[in-house]
């Protein structure tokens, strides 16, 4: 046998170039099985390509839902030559039905001709890739129909086509006729409903071996029922089994089965639609990106993989690492265009299922034309959630990572991650960082303060970017408010952790203590300050207030140093009261202490505070327990509420007539037996107005908290500073009761 002539008649090698011909020829060995004899089994390292010469062989792949495929190989085929070029396990068990004879191509052998031969490596994955297609429509039909006969697998084979979407790209549009179904190889898509508004719901996600598309093509063609009920889109390079309306229809006329597993997806998407869950199975990909060409981020990857590691099975994947796991050195750097690309992108989407979380690494970042290098292309284009990670020192304008991850097409969320030396007292200048990331293609939809070597910061951030915050909130009450301290310390022996904190007045200036990451000790030591009304009380002639709040405004500026609520570590908001607009004001940019302020100018007492033309007052004016509004920014997360309990501010017995004379009442508080008029005074019927809309908010939102701690503190006034060693014991022992037993699920 001329065997140069007959490896030209093989498919695979017909492109060869000559001289890389007469090398494969040169370095094929020969290989004898007896009948019954094992050649290799499923998950054995590959380290040898095989080519029949005669006889038969017996090939079987078992599959993750235990089925087995069984087919046959003879005279010309070849084996094994797809885990040579992947460097990935035999994917089947081989065994000799008869006596065979093989030519075999050790792995060593195979990599020297790589190395002398660059496109006979090229070719060969060319010529390889229909067969790889092939066997992943295989696979994907069989997940979803269950097993196929043979031949009529055969036959759908020859019927189906493949189709790609890039990251962003629309598979099809609400209202469109539908004509096809669709069954997902690899990647992810997401089907949302048009709203008449212009805006968009989401309905949910698909993953590898799920469909979508079957409803229409459930209904007979041409009627109002086929069309697309919601529009399709892909979140990441997606690929896709294409099965047209006659394709299945025949389908079904064959295997009435195939129905009955259709069905059942269909009711568990429905079901799955119906209560909110998310459809796919698959994890969450992060892919972290520097700020910067040249800055290292594997420690940050590192802690990061650590904390995602409690909520999920976790892995971390850099060049060095996916090569490792892969099994194919140089594989990271595999271009997209190549046919390669395709059995990466398998391999990892399987990793993807296996794993709650998958981060990747983006390093090296850009090539010699400043595009992103082939392994960050697949890593921002695989990513759910893209970590622009930047050391807080460094130039905070948009750098040419940026610019090349705006110009990739990816539809990931990103949030900006800001690293801090670990003894940094406070971050500053995160504005500078945001402003230019607040819109366009490089905007980012939350940012992170993150200390190197504190677990609990890559916790938070862990939380938040989940999706399952714990947020805390605190409520307005005056020196009462001091009562969150002892909160705080019952929260902090317990173990509880916070992720976002808010509140409005006295609330508003300790939640501005939680998000500076002070502990309830320094809040201990902040109370102390406050407890000498002297010191925070001047008074003026009561035109706007009794005070003209100069002196707990320097307090206020030099507690929070110059900080803006961007600089927490903590996210922090405080609502207060515009009374120019007539509605409530959140406030979760700009300088820290300007907004604390605004939210604790109790009316008649501190002066209003005036911001874009606009007069603000204290908070509890507007929403005194604002859980709603921390509901709203963590709607899927864990809501600690803070309430306190004061009961009527108006206490005794009154006895006044429709007019009232002040120096009359003044003149009955000071001499009880000198009349008979005992009125609430201008304090008391302020604060009990606000109790009243308080109270009135409360009973609209308390069911927005996952945990509601009480303090009944109405023993205490609302200027009663001096006794905050007191309200602060009632906080603590209020809390230690009530959140006995209470646990955050994640």
């Amino acid at each position: 046998m001329d065997l140069l002539e007959y490896l030209k008649c093989l498919p695979i090698f017909k492109n060869l170039e000559p001289d890389a011909a007469q090398a494969l020829t040169d370095a094929l060995g020969r290989k004898h099985l007896p009948a019954g004899a094992l050649l290799f089994a499923q998950g054995d390292p590959a380290d040898a390509f095989y080519i029949v010469l005669s006889g038969r062989l017996r090939l079987a792949v078992r599959s993750a839902v235990d089925l087995e495929t069984v087919s046959e190989m003879g005279a010309g085929d070849c084996i094994g030559e797809m885990s040579l070029l992947t460097g990935q396990p035999r994917t089947a068990t081989i065994s000799a039905l008869d006596e065979t004879e093989l030519l075999c191509l050790e792995k060593s052998a195979f990599d020297r001709l790589v190395e002398q031969y660059p496109n006979f490596l090229s070719g060969l994955a060319g010529q390889l890739l229909p067969r790889f297609q092939n066997d992943q429509i295989h696979l994907s039909l069989h997940r979803l129909f269950g097993k196929l006969d043979e031949a009529l697998l055969n036959e759908l084979l020859g019927k189906l086509s493949w189709r790609r979407l890039s990251s962003g790209q629309a598979l099809f549009r609400q209202g469109e006729p539908g004509d096809e179904m669709y069954i997902v190889v690899q990647g992810r898509l997401r089907f949302v409903v048009e709203e008449q508004s212009g805006g968009q719901r989401l309905l949910g996600e698909v993953g590898a071996g799920e469909c979508i598309g079957e409803f229409a093509l459930l209904a007979r063609g041409g009627t109002p029922e086929s069309r697309r009920t919601a529009s399709v889109y892909a979140t990441r390079m997606t690929d896709m089994i294409v099965l047209s309306r006659p394709v299945f229809e025949d389908l079904l006329c064959q295997y009435p089965q195939a129905l009955l597993n259709l069905t059942r997806q269909i009711v568990r998407q429905s079901t799955a639609m119906s209560h909110a869950v998310p459809l796919v199975e698959a994890g969450t990909v992060i892919a972290l990106l520097p700020a910067r060409v040249g800055q290292e981020v594997g420690d940050c990857a590192v802690q990061l993989a650590d904390a995602l590691a409690d909520f999920g099975p976790t892995l971390f994947l850099d060049p060095g690492r996916f090569e490792q796991l892969y099994g194919k050195q140089g594989a990271a750097e595999t271009p997209r265009d190549n046919p390669l690309s395709l059995v990466i992108d398998a391999w990892l989407d399987e990793r993807e299922r296996e794993h709650r979380y998958v981060i990747y690494e983006m390093s090296p970042l850009l090539d010699g034309a400043g595009r992103l290098t082939p392994w960050a292309q697949r890593c921002v284009e695989d990513a759910d959630i893209v970590l622009l990670v930047g050391e807080a020192g460094d130039d905070p304008r948009p750098s040419a990572v940026e610019a090349a991850l705006a110009g990739s097409g990816s539809r990931a969320r990103r949030e900006l991650v800001l690293l801090h030396p670990a003894d940094c007292p406070a971050p500053t200048g995160t504005a500078e960082w945001l402003g230019p990331r607040a819109s366009g293609g490089a905007s980012v939809q939350a940012h992170h303060h993150v200390r190197r070597g504190h677990a609990a910061d890559f916790r938070r951030l862990v939380r938040r970017m989940a999706g399952k915050p714990v947020g805390l909130v605190l409520a307005g009450g005056g020196a009462r408010g001091w009562a969150h301290v002892g909160v705080l310390q019952a929260l902090e022996q317990a173990g509880l952790e916070f992720d976002w904190v808010g509140g409005a007045s006295m609330g508003a200036i300790v939640a501005a203590g939680c998000a500076l990451d002070w502990s309830s000790e320094h809040l201990r030591e902040l109370a102390a300050r406050f407890s000498d009304p002297k010191k925070l009380l001047d008074y003026t002639l009561p035109y706007a207030s009794i005070t003209a709040t100069r002196r707990i405004t320097a307090m206020l500026q030099d507690l929070t140093a110059g900080v803006d609520i961007e600089d927490t570590w903590h996210p922090f908001f405080c609502v207060s009261a515009n009374l120019t607009k007539r509605e409530e004001r959140l406030h979760t940019r700009g300088p820290l202490w300007k907004a604390v302020r605004a939210s604790m100018a109790f009316p008649g007492i501190f002066a209003p505070i005036l911001e874009d033309g606009c007069v603000l007052i204290d908070g509890g004016a507007a929403n005194n327990l604002p859980i709603d509004r921390m509901r709203e920014l963590c709607p899927a997360g864990t809501v600690i509420g803070v309430n306190l309990e004061t009961g009527s501010s108006l206490k005794g017995e009154f006895d006044f007539g429709p007019s009232l004379s002040g120096w009359q009442a003044l003149l009955g508080r000071l001499i009880p037996f000198a009349g008979k008029v005992r009125a609430p005074n201008l304090l008391d019927i302020i604060s009990g107005v606000l109790d009243s809309n308080g109270r009135y908010r409360f009973n609209e939102t308390w069911h927005c908290a996952d945990l509601l701690i009480t303090v009944k503190v109405d023993a205490y006034s609302l200027l009663q500073f001096d006794r905050y060693a007191e309200i602060i014991e009632l906080g603590y022992a209020a809390a230690q009761e009530q959140i006995k037993g209470f646990e955050i699920k994640f």
